[in-house]
């Protein structure tokens, strides 16, 4: 079975590698996307498999066509109106948060909390019917033609996706299109809170796989997925973890911080921003009610606070210390001491396997948190959790969300609460003379995380689930209607004279804004080349990165963002032309995808200048020439002038900015081809250029088919065009 995995970010990767292992064992192929931070290949996945048949490429990032706005405010809309349900009205802190989703897409000013308060006065009725219009309304959606191209050149069996439920979700493109193509899709749950913080699941998949009957019933109760199509398999994110064993004594873990090994210790392990902004101040006060115990051994603890890996809890300029251990090389430490107290201090760890978050909870008598998943290691780890009812100005985001509940003891979890800063004081002294039975704790961990045996790892029992659940990958599901994309608008022209140009044929729905021209009318300023397009179409796979070099007002960045989901670093000097081109970015809704660079591409680093066509300056038709810049008198014609700029090569360019490595090149301006590929000997040699696309004098072809072949890159396309020119496609 070929299996289509389509993951948001590397985090989801890591998660669920195991099972992609096991399926790679077990003689299926995979192939894997990441839609965000897309340069991640490999890691490792393939090469540790008993068996070839991974492979990890580029796809979609996000929908770029027509409809494209209107799915994102349509799904913004849809997560506003999943929290009125009545089992989520009382999450006031997700409710906000879609609510600041939406104005963000709006721009709407206001205070998002009073607008979440009103939309709460709808009343339930009619509430519901307006999740109904919302739902026909995206099942009306027209899949997105991305993603129909990209799956249909996977072809794969099966298709799984992950988190899918997110706000906005682009993945929901994802499951429209297969769906369309006939493809199965099953959707792997991420982390324990995504089914009730996320928002909506804008398109439901075939079939659903969580870690435990809570979250199953949460599909059910919150999104409306059958039950008979949710499979429990445990949590495969926590295989690595339950491996864990101390590889530090508790001497060998204290005595590099400073702290006494003698004296019990808490771990206190900080929030997301979202569940808490303004964390450390209440760390002041629970170091403070923890000082001022009545049990001595308490009040002369350690204790350790652990920030969380997404948020700095102290401003950068805060003295801090770098230590290791010496009994554990791989792990390094950075020390804050901010409380003046030698006993408490900020400690945060850093290495991949966490390794050093184990070493924390296993030599702590208990570990303090507000709402946070560290929580489920110290589970795993036998290590009891307190919490403490923080208020709104401290922690809006802890009783103010779903998930916080499922762990607390008075809902079957194992985290003990207390009300105030002094019963929670009370808590952990008993705790210290009578600590919690671990058994809870385990019975706990078997419920939630590892229901079909807490000794089972989890990744091969999801993978024997996806095995079931799809048999052959090739179940029918049944596509809806075709849809027609919306007409072009029609925008008036701006006062500078700029006109925005719709465009028919092949480039429908593209629109470019070019510079007027009198006595030229606008569509004639832009004729899109045939050929190029073309090379884009066949040459360009779907979300590869292009390189374009002498975009001009960027109509071929355009094309290649829009229509085949590239990544795309776009060259302009010209200050005209680089101006036009953001234009068009944001007019085509893909400035999220194109990085613009104002830079010349030449031979050499160092300053250059722009020669203009006469009477056209800042303009794409330029030349440039390399030489250092130097004062001038004004010529006495004004039409003829000269830019400086600053010049980069592309191998610098790429060393320098940390840009993606592009799979393909075009270099619009034809004078500036021999400096470019000069400046490129690095890219040109290292295997992941693909394609170059040029067109150069048809005196300079021979010229450019010796450079090329010196590199190993031979001639795939010579097409003779207009005024003595020539088309050329390099491939290796």
């Amino acid at each position: 079975m070929k299996i289509l995995f389509v993951v948001k970010q590397k985090k989801n990767v890591d998660t669920f590698a195991g099972t992609i292992r096991t399926l790679l064992e077990r003689g299926h192929r995979v192939t894997l996307t990441v839609q965000e931070g897309q340069e991640w290949r490999d890691d490792g996945i393939g090469r540790d498999a008993a068996c070839p048949g991974f492979a990890a490429v580029r796809g979609p990032a996000a929908r770029t066509d027509a409809w494209a706005q209107a799915a994102l405010l349509l799904r913004s809309l849809r997560d506003c109106a999943h929290y009125l349900q009545p089992e989520l009205r009382g999450a006031v802190k997700l409710q906000t948060r879609s609510v600041k989703k939406l104005s963000e897409d709006l721009q709407l000013p206001g205070d998002d909390a009073a607008v979440a308060e009103a939309l709460r006065a709808i009343p339930p009725a009619q509430a519901r019917r307006l999740r109904e219009i919302l739902d026909l309304t995206e099942r009306a959606l027209p899949p997105d033609p991305l993603w129909v191209s990209f799956i249909a050149e996977q072809a794969p069996d099966l298709v799984l996706v992950s988190p899918l439920v997110h706000f906005g979700s682009a993945q929901a493109d994802v499951v429209a299109a297969a769906r369309a193509a006939q493809v199965p899709v099953g959707m792997l749950l991420f982390s324990w809170d995504n089914l009730s913080t996320k928002g909506h699941i804008h398109r439901d998949p075939d079939w659903m796989f969580v870690w435990n009957q809570r979250q199953r019933q949460e599909a059910t109760a919150l999104h409306g997925f059958p039950s008979d199509r949710v499979v429990v398999t445990g949590a495969p994110r926590f295989d690595a973890f339950f491996e864990k064993q101390p590889q530090l004594t508790r001497e060998a873990f204290h005595e590099p911080l400073g702290l006494d090994p003698s004296t019990p210790t808490f771990l206190y392990v900080c929030s997301s921003p979202f569940v808490s902004g303004a964390e450390l101040g209440f760390v002041r006060k629970w170091i403070d009610a923890v000082r001022h115990a009545a049990c001595e051994s308490l009040r002369g603890a350690n204790l350790i606070v652990r920030p969380h890996p997404d948020i700095d809890l102290l401003p950068r300029d805060e003295p801090m210390t770098e230590l290791r251990w010496p009994g554990l090389p791989g792990l390094r430490g950075l020390v804050w001491r901010p409380f003046g107290d030698a006993r408490a201090i900020v400690l945060r760890t850093s290495d991949h396997a966490m390794q050093g978050l184990y070493e924390c909870l296993v030599h702590s008598a208990a570990v303090v948190g507000l709402n946070t998943s560290a929580e489920l290691e110290s589970a795993i780890a036998g290590v009891p959790v307190f919490t403490v009812l923080a208020d709104a100005s401290d922690a809006d985001g802890q009783s103010g969300t779903v998930h916080f509940h499922y762990l607390v003891e008075a809902n079957g979890g194992f985290v003990k609460t207390a009300r105030t800063l002094a019963e929670h004081v009370d808590m952990l002294e008993t705790e210290l003379k009578t600590p919690t039975d671990r058994r809870v704790l385990r019975s706990f961990v078997s419920d939630f995380l590892r229901p079909l045996g807490i000794d089972r790892p989890v990744a091969p029992l999801l993978a024997d689930a996806i095995e079931r659940a799809f048999p052959s990958g090739s179940e029918a599901v049944r596509s809806g209607q075709p849809h027609a994309a919306p007409a072009g608008t029609t925008l008036e022209p701006e006062p500078d004279g700029d006109i925005p140009l719709p465009l028919g044929g092949k480039l429908a729905g593209l629109r470019l804004r070019v510079p007027r021209v009198e006595h030229e009318p606008a569509r004639d300023r832009f004729k899109p080349d045939p050929t190029t397009v073309e090379w884009l179409r066949e040459h360009v796979g779907i979300g590869e990165v292009v390189y374009d070099v002498g975009a001009g007002i960027g109509a071929y960045t355009v094309i290649a963002a829009t229509q085949r989901g590239s990544i795309v670093v776009a060259f302009e000097p010209g200050y005209a032309a680089f101006r036009l081109l953001c234009d068009n970015l944001r007019l085509n809704g893909c400035a999220g995808s194109v990085i613009p660079m104002p830079l010349a591409v030449t031979g050499e680093d160092g300053m250059a200048e722009l020669k203009y066509a006469p009477g056209r300056p800042g303009e794409e038709r330029h030349v440039v020439h390399a030489g250092s810049w130097r004062t001038r008198r004004a010529g006495a014609d004004e039409r003829a002038f000269v830019q400086p700029v600053c010049a980069i090569t592309l191998d610098a360019a790429l060393a320098r900015y940390a840009l993606p490595v592009p799979g393909h090149l075009r270099i619009g301006e034809h004078t500036s081809v021999p400096a470019v590929l000069a400046g490129a000997a690095a890219l040109l040699r290292s295997g992941a250029l693909k394609t170059i696309f040029v067109t150069v004098p048809e005196d300079g072809e021979a010229a450019l088919t010796t450079t090329l072949a010196a590199t190993d890159w031979t001639v795939s396309l010579h097409k003779p065009i207009s005024r003595g020119r020539v088309h050329m496609v390099g491939v290796r």
